[in-house]
């Protein structure tokens, strides 16, 4: 062994000797962040947000046969700060203008930018079994006391995909806030659901974080986004609309020289199965590009529209 004096005093070694837990301190890796949680999601009333009037439409083997005005309403909620970005959009029927169908759906996500990327989300729908335009005709005029709903949560981090879900039943006159606390204590005792894909390699982001990503940028777009434990691939054609562009300028929801885009969307399960379509139309060039309009193919035979109040 190397007497310590041969090339530095002992005070000198000594000193060495007392700052080594120190330096192997300093080389450690750093703490991770902590998990995403609720609680620190951005002032929702210093982002964009956006009203809509829902409407109906029947559908025969693409034909349109029966439409309604007014037959529910929703909303949309885009802020962001410090890093942190809300997305969130809530749909609804009014029973009284709906041959008394109940229905609702709300989708919540928040996702935080940073080295590792990570996002939360949370969902609560009806559970509408009608698969046909006769099961919802017996489905329509019912006075049921309760209703049915399916409750979501996930969070997706690279290579992590954490997903749960449960089924509740809520009285038919219960508040959305209401509907949200019962699904999530219906959530906090469900068990955690394995992805069916290698979520290893896993680098998407969410559905409504993938879509508003699309919308911000221009021309043709392509993603893939992770929903319910599934990969499902998510595509936008856009196109100038100057008719739509003409309507939401004499209905003062845009600026007289804002220009529309409307964007065709395509959504499959890259596992195989039916593919989703709908259409948002957009300002160009908007910071948060908050829908204008939505229609979406519900059902095979129900079409909604949501038009922006």
């Amino acid at each position: 062994m190397i007497a310590p004096n041969r090339f530095l005093s002992r005070r000198g070694f000594a000193r060495i000797l007392a700052l080594a837990p120190l330096c192997k301190l300093a080389i450690q890796p750093p703490l991770r962040a902590a998990r995403l949680q609720w609680r620190a999601q951005p002032d929702a009333g210093s982002g964009a947000q956006r009203r809509y009037r829902a409407d109906a439409q029947i559908v025969l083997l693409s034909v349109p046969l029966l439409r309604r005005a007014g037959v529910g309403a929703g909303s949309a909620a885009w802020a962001e700060e410090t890093g942190l970005r809300l997305l969130e959009f809530t749909g609804y029927s009014l029973p009284e203008r709906a041959a008394g169908l109940n229905r609702l759906g709300l989708i919540r996500e928040m996702s935080r930018a940073r080295a590792e990327s990570e996002t939360i989300y949370f969902g609560v729908m009806t559970a509408s079994p009608e698969d046909s335009a006769a099961e919802a005709r017996k489905a329509l005029h019912q006075q049921s006391r309760t209703v049915v709903y399916s409750a979501i949560e996930g969070r997706v981090a690279p290579g992590q995909v954490e997903t749960a879900t449960a089924h509740f039943t809520a009285p038919a006159a219960a508040r959305r806030e209401e509907l949200a606390r019962m699904a999530q204590e219906a959530l906090s005792s469900a068990p955690a659901k394995p992805p069916d894909f290698d979520a290893r390699a896993a680098t998407a982001q969410t559905f409504l974080q993938s879509l508003a990503a699309l919308l911000q940028n221009p021309g043709p777009s392509e993603t893939r986004c992770i929903y319910n434990g599934r990969l499902y691939r998510l595509s936008l054609h856009k196109t100038p609309d100057p008719k739509a562009a003409a309507y939401f300028r004499e209905r003062r929801l845009i600026a007289q020289n804002a220009r529309v885009i409307r964007a065709e969307g395509k959504l499959r399960r890259e596992a195989g199965g039916k593919e989703t379509s709908f259409r948002v139309w957009i300002e160009e060039a908007a910071a948060r590009p908050l829908p204008l309009r939505i229609e979406y193919q519900a059902k095979s035979y129900l079409r909604l529209m949501f038009e922006a109040e």
